[in-house]
């Protein structure tokens, strides 16, 4: 699909490694920079994982005999990755000035710790830094009062789709003006691309802000049961209202005693008896369902296997594996278990002929105009990814029932689903509309949506359907189980994923319950994962390579995040790190620190950065944390920083109206205000990206139902006689 792209990839960031990952198998050729020795990573799960099929080049970029060989490897690349601050990227010279006089039609992608035009851009990129000084932990629920630190790494997983879909646009972008340029992100975008769904202050309507939380622990079990013999599932039903006395299991329950009308005495209840006896129960009466398992398990899992969601590949240092795969399913071949590269290997080949293509027109005015999307989703999982094309310029078209989706009654997330999208309210289930969706796909140049295949079949919006009225259309699908197997037509929800990834007893802390998972990572990941996947779509189809339908899964991406566990050789999974009991950090170096007036955040990953803490906080490891609460964050920041170690203040208490209320935020974008007609002015999080010389598109709030129904009918040539009659048929709205 990306067969003729260049990628030339300089980073040991989680971020730099997966946009690069997800880009090579999807085709790319990715030549990945390694410091003199290599990435320090090598030897793990995650270097094995995050660089399959890349090729590896050693070189000391601190020589000018480095600096001349990258120059000579970017001369003939389309895309450079990196993770260079800008003060670091102009001491290499590869600052966007410098790139675009020696290499113009180079698209670069710096992912840094702070946005590129923020104040803190200099600072660490430690994701726990970034987070810290966001104040997005304050959005973790947890088992003790204070900051939360989180283990699902949502920045990095953000960031790294975020880099590709950036890249993307630039090469869309290219494809008309032959010029290549900027299009960078960082973690603390990536954080931000999430926390739309919690994140958000309206001046009217029906949506309250969020009230600051009260201090005190806030584990939250919602939905979440224990079992006998100690194994946990985690139940999704929307609504609350099923009745878990109509299970057959239950009913023995209740002849002993059980009494489930309460909380404590439903969980108390669900105790008594295995999870598979309620599992079964809960599935028959379709009801969403799984078990909440360690990390990693996930990928022994058979719908996994058989929709290749996992790879077994021979790495050279960890010999024969089973690894988490890139989600996407295409209508074409992708390149699969190639294993990550040798030091060096590959690195002396040539780039593959041809080039790949650039254009000779004049310069868009966004990084997506001119592109046409109808978007047919609901909810989340899938509709966030329009929204962010539609942020980049592109005309999404939303097109939901006279009714409106059914994401609406939860308001913040229609919010974040909906930006940057028009309205139409059409009902695919009359006949009349057969024609109205006609047209609309000879419009559209890419459909997508995340219905089941039932339901999409039966108003018309199979692939083969929307390929009998545009056959050139980009599809783009999103599922619950994946395309392949008995599961294939299931619904799912993103709680019931996290629990599968292993994501709610990670989050917890070692030896804690599982906790539910705000706000939504797999949600989240599946609308990023399907946005990389559209975008790389669009790209072969205007580029005139193959490639026109590609799908992802909750299923998928939930594999796809269990990058730092692999199967081993013997069935056992590998090593990796855990989130303390506390729920403070990664150990003595990496964590959280209670101080007299606040907490700091610090992370000391080499050993003289480990030096420089003891000086500050005694050399007795078990006695860091009462050294801590004698200071103040001021001065314990100071001198942690005095002794070269990164560290931040953690922004917590109210920390989404602090982050709104920043000015540098607003003077970076990073503030989105638009006026909604029933909720008065919305701020959200804003730019998820900096073009730079190209300004993104965040001009319209989520609509109301149907707000461009006659404007969009206009435009696919209804006079206003018909529109008038197709509204009193109740066709559209």
């Amino acid at each position: 699909m990306l067969g003729d792209l260049r990628v030339v990839e300089i980073g040991e960031g989680m971020a730099v490694q997966v946009a690069g990952l997800m880009l090579c198998e999807l085709g790319a050729q990715v030549l990945k920079i390694e410091r003199p020795g290599g990435d320090p990573s090598r030897g793990q799960a995650t270097f094995a994982n995050w660089n399959r099929g890349k090729r590896s080049l050693e070189l000391d970029l601190g020589a000018s005999a480095g600096r001349r060989e990258l120059a000579g490897r970017l001369a003939g690349a389309d895309v450079l990755i990196h993770q260079f601050t800008p003060r670091r990227a102009a001491a290499l010279r590869l600052d966007d000035a410098s790139l675009a006089s020696a290499h113009p039609r180079l698209v670069v992608c710096a992912v840094t710790g702070s946005p590129n035009n923020h104040p803190d851009v200099e600072r660490s990129d430690d994701e726990l830094l970034v987070a810290a000084r966001l104040g997005a932990l304050y959005e973790n629920d947890g088992y003790r009062a204070g900051p939360i630190a989180l283990r699902y790494r949502m920045g990095s997983w953000g960031a790294a789709h975020l880099a590709a879909a950036g890249v993307l646009a630039r090469l869309v972008m290219r494809l008309q003006c032959g010029r290549g340029g900027p299009a960078h992100t960082s973690i603390l975008q990536g954080l931000l691309s999430s926390l739309p769904l919690v994140w958000g202050r309206n001046s009217a309507g029906p949506m309250p802000n969020p009230q600051t939380y009260a201090p005190g622990p806030r584990p939250q079990d919602t939905q979440l049961f224990e079992c006998a013999g100690g194994a946990w599932m985690q139940v999704m039903d929307p609504t609350r209202q099923f009745d878990f006395a109509s299970l057959p299991t239950m009913w023995g329950v209740l002849a002993e005693g059980a009494q489930i009308d309460t909380a404590q005495g439903l969980k108390k209840a669900f105790r008594r008896r295995p999870i598979d006896a309620w599992i079964a129960d809960l599935r028959a009466a379709d009801v969403a369902v799984e078990p909440a398992y360690p990390m990693g398990e996930v990928l022994r899992l058979r719908d996994v296997r058989l929709n290749g969601y996992v790879v077994e590949v021979d790495d050279p240092q960890l010999g024969p594996t089973t690894q988490p795969n890139v989600p996407f399913h295409c209508d074409v071949d992708l390149p699969r278990g190639r294993a990550a590269p040798r030091l060096g290997e590959g690195g002396a080949d040539k780039w593959r002929d041809p080039p790949a293509p650039i254009g000779r027109g004049g310069k868009p005015d966004r990084p997506l105009s001119g592109v046409r999307v109808a978007d047919f989703g609901m909810f989340l999982a899938g509709p966030m990814g329009p929204s962010m094309m539609g942020d980049m310029g592109a005309d999404v078209i939303k097109v939901e029932a006279l009714t409106g989706d059914r994401i609406r009654f939860m308001h913040r997330y229609y919010q974040a689903a909906a930006r940057s999208k028009r309205s139409l309210a059409l009902d695919l289930a009359r006949p009349e509309a057969k024609e109205v969706l006609a047209r609309l796909l000879r419009w559209a140049e890419v459909a997508h949506h995340n219905l089941r295949a039932k339901g999409a079949d039966k108003l018309g919006l199979s692939e083969a359907a929307l390929r009998s009225s545009n056959p050139d259309i980009v599809f783009s699908y999103v599922s619950a189980y994946g395309q392949r197997g008995e599961r294939s037509n299931w619904p799912g929800y993103d709680s019931i994923f996290t629990a599968i990834a292993g994501w709610e007893f990670e989050n917890a802390g070692e030896g804690n319950p599982p906790l539910f998972c705000r706000p939504g990572p797999m949600d989240v990941l599946a609308a990023q994962n399907c946005l990389v996947g559209t975008m790389a779509a669009l790209y072969a189809q205007r580029a005139l390579r193959p490639g026109r339908h590609v799908a992802t899964s909750l299923l998928g991406v939930a594999a796809f995040s269990q990058g730092e566990r692999l199967i081993l050789a013997d069935g056992s999974l590998s090593e990796t790190y855990h989130l303390d009991a506390g729920q403070t950090g990664f150990g003595p170096y990496h964590r959280l620190f209670e101080t007299r007036d606040g907490w700091v955040a610090l992370a000391a990953h080499t050993e003289a950065r480990k030096r420089g803490v003891r000086a500050v906080l005694g050399e007795d490891e078990a006695n860091f944390d009462k050294a801590a609460k004698l200071c103040s964050s001021t001065k314990l920041m100071a001198a942690l920083e005095a002794q070269g170690v990164p560290c931040d203040l953690v922004n917590f208490e109210d920390a989404m109206n602090r982050f709104f209320d920043d000015p540098r935020n607003r003077e970076a974008g990073l503030v989105s205000a638009l006026d909604q007609p029933l909720y008065g002015l919305v701020e959200q999080p804003g730019a998820f990206w900096n073009f730079v010389d190209t300004p993104l598109n965040i001009v319209r709030c989520c609509p109301g139902i149907g707000q461009h129904t006659d404007e969009i009918m206009r435009e696919l040539g209804y006079s206003e006689r018909e529109v008038a009659a197709l509204r009193k048929k109740k066709v559209i709205g």
